[in-house]
């Protein structure tokens, strides 16, 4: 029986977890379930079952600030599209704004009736999208808080999503097998992908908007073209759900993580594995290109992020 993707469904009901105070990026106590590069690729924002959301300095791998005040875990972290504001979506059923330069909680936004598993800020910064087990995503007023919209079509939970470059479209996977293309105008559906023989349980967008990575309890990761719909390439490797992918900005390859332990790097166009990279004591759960393409992020059940080279695909331990 294929296992379903726990960060976003089941609810975190207490720790017991130790966390290593000589190991890199320490500081987090339970799952890492989210991790992003800021835009400058100096700093790192990751999201953990802890119900914290951390900022890293990258050179020193050293916690920078700690966002605390969601009441269980952290599913999604993301930096705003001018990097001056965090949004965290977690299993509270509430998705909230930080200010970055010092904490500061600028919004929740209120209104899914289960779990928040997804959540991202328009480019332009006037909106927030969000996912919920709810089977829901809604669009809020990013400054008011205000639900602009209820976005309706998935028959199970909606477990990731991204948003297009010019704001208008966005693509969220889920529970029920599908991703779904939407207008975000309309709050209609464009298109609905189907391929994926179990819950998809990540999506994510190339930078020109024209192909669809996810991955899925399936055990594989597909590519798409948008315009069509069609599976352009099914990527067969990891043995166990995929929790985690992610395309480079460059559009040329993805990574991928899941139940194995192992973070994969792919090529985009031949569908070619180019390199596995083994670290992680447990599941991957996040993983994150940098900008400038040369390294990756990984954060795990371990409890720890990652730094990964990928020319050598050896660790970067400060």
């Amino acid at each position: 029986m294929h296992r379903l993707l726990l960060s976003t469904i089941t609810l975190v009901s207490g720790f017991g977890f130790v966390a290593d105070a000589h190991a890199d990026f320490s500081g987090h106590v339970s799952i890492v379930n989210s991790v992003a590069f800021s835009a400058d690729g100096n700093s790192v924002l990751s999201g953990s079952w802890d119900w914290t959301m951390r900022l890293w300095d990258l050179a020193s791998q050293k916690t920078i600030r700690k966002f605390k005040s969601h009441s269980m875990s952290v599913n999604s972290a993301t930096f705003g599209p001018r990097g001056e504001t965090v949004l965290s979506a977690s299993a509270d059923g509430t998705l909230k704004r930080w200010q970055l330069s010092d904490g500061k909680l600028l919004n929740t936004y209120r209104g899914h009736k289960g779990m928040v598993t997804s959540g991202i800020i328009t480019p332009d910064g006037r909106f927030v999208l969000s996912a919920s087990t709810d089977k829901t995503l809604i669009l809020w007023d990013v400054r008011s808080g205000r639900m602009l919209r209820r976005l309706t079509g998935h028959r199970g939970p909606v477990l990731s999503v991204v948003i297009t470059s010019d704001g208008q479209s966005a693509f969220s996977s889920s529970y029920d097998g599908t991703l779904r293309n939407w207008n975000l105008d309309t709050g209609e559906t464009r298109k609905v992908y189907r391929g994926h023989n179990f819950n998809v349980n990540t999506v994510a967008l190339s930078k020109d908007d024209k192909f669809l990575v996810s991955g899925s309890v399936d055990e594989t990761v597909k590519i798409w073209n948008v315009a069509s719909g069609a599976v352009v390439k099914t990527l067969i490797g990891h043995q166990g759900f995929v929790a985690a992918v992610a395309i480079s900005r460059d559009g040329l390859r993805l990574l991928s993580g899941g139940n194995d332990k192992i973070v994969r790097l792919w090529d985009m166009q031949s569908g070619r594995l180019v390199r596995s990279m083994q670290g992680h004591k447990k599941a991957i759960w996040s993983v994150a290109f940098s900008p400038d393409g040369k390294t990756a992020l990984s954060g795990g059940g371990d409890e720890v992020l990652k730094l990964w080279d990928l020319a050598t695909g050896l660790e970067i331990s400060n």
